[in-house]
């Protein structure tokens, strides 16, 4: 029996650890366009666009910087042809001699780039160089706006030179605000500002908020393609000193792709905007229709479980509620948990029916148990306890190794079901209490800002979450002993059983160690997956509570 425990003991680290290691070896859906769309928001650029009577308010103000600049071909009119939209680098140069981009939009580049590169002691880019970069990207934002407004699927050749939009749809284009005729550059509610309107009509009339992804895209959506084609370019017009360094090229693709790369909420089922993207998380971006054959196409699991899992939370989400606001997404995980649990107990239901039998015949085994007190050391009593075990076991249709079946089939989907969730691009969008579902519940709870009572960001939401799941999952997990322990004590002791007791041991090890890996990671997974597991919990306690009950009222049938 010791050896058996220890054999629970090491199952129970083995699946803890095969979890941590499982959870990141399904593939990520996330297309190389998707990756594209989700990058910009985090790298803007450097450029402020403003009407004329905004930019001669900031050259009066900043007369040295825009005479400058107007020298370098950096400020003055954006768009060939449009007296419409100007455009200016804001920044100041500190005592090192390097350029301090100061642009809301900036922020991201110049903390997260700029300084780390300074600190790594890279040659940085001249402000021309990240100037030009923003005309490229303006104009081939300009050009694909142009082709979608022609009904003509929008693509970007960076190699061809024909690429460019049209004199009237460049006269056309406006800073913000545009009408039903004209579109805008700037998706935000000022020019120097990262915060974006509410107003749909702004979103979908902004170049830059559609199609300023192309900056990280390139020939087959290859992602970064274009920002290095143009960083070439520049090198022979620029010359040497004004670009990016290798170095740097690869300190900037690593930092802008690694806020992109862990994402994986891209399982949607129709083209749309999702999710919480840039630096103030307040970016929806476009992510395209994912079907069953590209499902199929990134594995077995994804085909066969975890793209069923997010079509099932996104048919439920966009049913309860259109505009993913957040509840709908409640409910489509609490729909999305019963399915799943019921398919668990369709598929397992023997070997459950087993362990719950197991769990009910606890007093039965006492008492076999305490008739041989020296199985431990006397190898005699051990054949015959376990003879008599095996024949009870019998009596009652149990297979003993029901259970490990059953964490068998839980362990893949599981996995399955936490990629599909951290999959779903429906649920990455929206918030409930502030609290965002694709978030992890620790980066929740430690984005405390504001006054602490308050709950900006969802903290409160996610602590209560937090301590619901944790408290139900450990409920589910000692629900069984406690209902072991007081039937136990419905059997007569005539003598202290070390067998018995060292077993009990064992068993609440197991318990505990299961109850600190369910704490642990609950700590660590999204906010979604967190609200599965509470449910999951629940209908583990009721199902419990069920089936021993059932099972309680024939003590006659199991005996015989």
């Amino acid at each position: 029996m010791k050896h058996s425990s220890h054999k629970k003991l090491f199952g129970v680290l083995g699946i803890g650890l095969g979890l941590i290691l499982l959870s990141g070896c399904t593939a990520n859906f996330c297309s190389e366009d998707d990756k594209a769309q989700m990058a910009y928001p985090y790298e803007q650029g450097v450029t402020v666009y403003c009407t004329k009577e905004e930019y001669d308010s900031f050259k009066e103000a900043n007369k040295e910087l825009i005479a400058l600049e107007e020298t370098q071909n950096i400020a003055g009119k954006a768009i060939d042809g449009n007296d419409n939209v100007y455009s200016y680098v804001p920044y100041k140069v500190d005592s090192n001699g390097r350029a301090i981009f100061s642009a809301a939009k900036a922020k991201n580049l110049q903390d997260a780039v700029l300084e780390n590169a300074y600190k790594s002691g890279y040659n940085l880019p001249s402000v021309k160089y990240w100037a030009e970069i923003d005309k490229y990207v303006l104009e081939a934002a300009m050009y694909m706006a142009e082709l979608q407004q022609n009904n003509v699927v929008p693509k970007f050749n960076v190699e061809d030179a024909t690429n460019v939009a049209t004199p009237a749809f460049k006269a056309a284009v406006v800073v913000a605000d545009p009408t039903e005729s004209k579109w805008s550059i700037n998706p935000y509610t000022k020019s120097d500002s990262d915060i974006i309107n509410d107003e749909s009509a702004i979103l979908r009339k902004s170049v830059l908020r559609n199609f300023g992804h192309v900056k990280f895209s390139g020939k087959d959506s290859k992602f970064f393609e274009n920002i290095k084609f143009w960083r070439n370019k520049l090198y022979g017009d620029l010359g040497r000193d004004n670009v990016p360094t290798e170095d740097f090229q690869t300190l900037y693709v690593n930092t802008i792709g690694n806020r992109v790369q862990n994402n994986r909420s891209c399982i949607a089922t129709k083209d749309g905007y999702y999710g919480h993207y840039g630096t103030n998380a307040n970016w929806e971006v476009a992510i395209s229709r994912k079907d069953w054959g590209y499902a199929w196409s990134k594995g077995f699991l994804e085909g066969l479980l975890i793209f069923p899992v997010s079509w099932l939370v996104d048919t439920f989400a966009f049913s309860f509620d259109a505009n993913l606001t957040g509840f709908g997404q409640i409910w489509a995980l609490i729909l999305v948990t019963l399915i799943v649990r019921l398919l668990l107990l369709g598929i397992g239901f023997r070997s459950t029916l087993s362990q719950q039998k197991m769990q009910a015949l606890k007093p039965e085994l006492d008492k076999i148990q305490a008739k041989y007190p020296n199985a431990n050391t006397n190898q005699a009593e051990k054949a015959r306890l376990g003879q008599e075990q095996m024949a009870l076991y019998r009596r009652n249709g149990i297979h003993p190794f029901g259970s490990m079946l059953i964490m068998i089939v839980q362990f893949p989907v599981f996995i399955c079901v936490w990629a599909g969730l951290q999959g779903s691009a429906a649920l990455s969008t929206g918030q409930i209490f502030n609290m965002r579902l694709s978030d992890n519940i620790n980066n929740i709870l430690f984005n405390v800002s504001g006054a602490w009572y308050t709950n900006v960001n969802g903290w409160w939401t996610a602590l209560v979450l937090f301590i619901l799941m944790a408290t139900v999952q450990i409920f589910s997990i000692i629900l069984p002993r406690i209902i072991q322990k007081r039937a136990s004590k419905k059997v007569a002791k005539t003598s202290v059983n070390p067998n018995a007791n060292d077993q009990q041991r064992q068993m609440r090890l197991i318990s505990y160690m299961m109850v600190g890996f369910t704490v642990i990671m609950g700590f660590m997974l999204p906010s979604a997956m967190g609200v599965y597991w509470l449910i999951s919990g629940l209908i583990s306690m009721i199902q419990t509570l069920i089936m021993q009950t059932l099972l309680a009222r024939k003590p006659k049938q199991r005996r015989k």
